[in-house]
């Protein structure tokens, strides 16, 4: 990396990505201890009182958790997408609370996905600016890519 800017730039998109992962993690907890009938809907499963904490999605979260730790590549691109494609929440939420499509959730966890939609989006934005400054995860550019936007290409 070639600045202190650079890399407290990488230090900080990745402490906003795991932190927003934390905290996915413990809403998940505590969305399924409010009301498990939500995720019982999502995923088409059978509850059972055994049952009280979805642990594959807390696996799920600590790959990710690693894999931005370790800055995986295509990690970078699963979550600029996935944040980037967030924005369909909106629309669809406000729909969903005038009646013009159905909604199966209580309004207040349909007002909670949409603003944890609008935190992606902000994140898929900043992550765009990264790249564009400094490449993926803001790692730096290879030489090549760096000759190619140098040269205007």
């Amino acid at each position: 990396m070639n600045d202190l800017h650079q890399k407290l730039t990488v230090q900080r998109l990745s402490a906003v990505i795991i932190a927003f992962f934390v905290l996915a993690a413990v809403s998940v907890l505590a969305v399924y201890l409010a009301d498990p009938t939500i995720y019982t809907k999502v995923l088409m499963l059978e509850s059972t009182t055994a049952d009280r904490y979805p642990l594959p999605g807390t696996l799920f979260i600590t790959v990710l958790i690693v894999g931005v730790l370790r800055h995986w590549r295509w990690l970078f691109w699963l979550l600029l997408v996935a944040n980037s494609f967030s924005i369909l929440e909106v629309p669809a939420t406000i729909l969903q609370l005038n009646g013009v499509i159905p909604n199966p959730y209580p309004v207040w966890y349909s007002l909670y996905r949409m603003s944890i939609a609008v935190i992606q989006v902000g994140i898929a934005i900043w992550m765009i600016r990264i790249y564009y400054q400094y490449g993926v995860w803001g790692m730096g550019r290879k030489k090549h890519e760096a000759q190619r936007s140098n040269s205007g290409m």
